[in-house]
């Protein structure tokens, strides 16, 4: 990992004009990071907290977690809190940014659990996004570009923007995927917390439209890069089929479901619900053509449960 770790810290190489995270600290900024951890690889755990050693990190366990992987976390400032079941992906990150708010931090990097943040990445992006809040910003979230990790398959995420790339460089996002985005406390308070009836999908996608809403944007640094897996590792033969057909039947269900709830809420834009439910529409189309039998139940019955409004944790009969 010596050559890729070279090439993204030069990425986030600070010169003269920024500030050092001392200085943050003195003009009000302090920030951590947060991760929400159901069943992790110990090994990508070990990877992250090589880029964030000695950096506070709230971790949220969702669901019990082995020992050997809280241990690879051993080289950050480690604050769990646990949770004896699974209760989803949004009270999870919601419980980190109360904790994280309570120690008096002011922002907090959000990470999957398979993130691999670079070192000094959690700095570049604090002393960036205090400068545009000094200049009267409202910035909710400052974002890292994502590209995909160097071993295995993954496709590149794919990014909605909202406008052109500004002057200086930063380029505004309809919203910001969770992996390596670091969120404003004062934001989050303003805005609310993540939807965590929702579950696991799309919490980013809905709140930060909401953010918009309330006058607050999501940036992408796109100089300051952190690998990504973004679904599941395929082989080189399949890295262009949907992602649909490679979801798993409850993930499936959630995907559908929230896409559906969250193109009903008013402060959704009209092109995104359009172009949102089209795509959807192809993809259903797509696994009934190519899909195992029964892929398409999971996706019956996320469609109703959208339409409903009935959110929370899929039903029984889909888990």
């Amino acid at each position: 990992m010596a050559g890729p770790k070279g090439i993204w810290r030069s990425a986030i190489k600070r010169d003269s004009s920024t500030m050092t995270a001392q200085e943050a600290q003195m003009r009000g900024a302090r920030a951590c990071a947060g991760v929400v951890l159901y069943q992790p690889d110990a090994a990508l755990l070990a990877r992250q907290a090589e880029g964030l050693h000695g950096l506070t990190l709230f971790v949220f366990a969702n669901g019990p977690v082995e020992a050997q992987a809280l241990a690879a976390l051993a080289p950050t400032q480690l604050r769990l809190i646990s949770s004896a079941e699974n209760v989803g992906l949004g009270q999870g990150l919601n419980a980190v940014m109360r904790a994280a708010a309570a120690e008096g931090f002011s922002h907090v990097m959000l990470l999957d659990q398979d993130s691999e943040p670079p070192v000094g990445l959690l700095n570049a992006l604090t002393e960036r996004c205090v400068a545009l809040e000094e200049r009267g910003e409202k910035v909710a979230v400052l974002a890292p570009r994502l590209v995909p990790p160097q071993e295995g398959f993954y496709k590149p995420i794919r990014y909605e923007w909202r406008g052109s790339t500004r002057v200086d460089g930063l380029a505004p996002l309809e919203f910001a995927p969770t992996s390596g985005s670091l969120v404003s406390l004062p934001a989050f308070a303003a805005i609310g917390p993540f939807r965590d009836d929702f579950f696991i999908a799309g919490l980013d996608v809905e709140w930060g439209f909401r953010a918009w809403a309330h006058g607050w944007g999501s940036y992408l640094a796109s100089d300051l890069a952190m690998p990504h897996r973004w679904g599941e590792a395929v082989s080189e033969e399949e890295l262009g089929m949907a992602q649909i057909l490679r979801h798993a039947p409850l993930r499936n269900y959630y995907y559908v479901r929230n896409v559906i709830a969250t193109a009903r809420l008013p402060h959704v834009p009209l092109r995104w619900r359009l172009r949102s439910c089209a795509g959807l529409a192809a993809q259903i189309g797509l696994l009934a053509l190519k899909g195992p039998p029964g892929s398409l139940r999971p996706v019956r019955a996320g469609l109703v449960d959208g339409i409903r409004g009935r959110l929370g944790p899929a039903p029984a009969s889909v888990a």
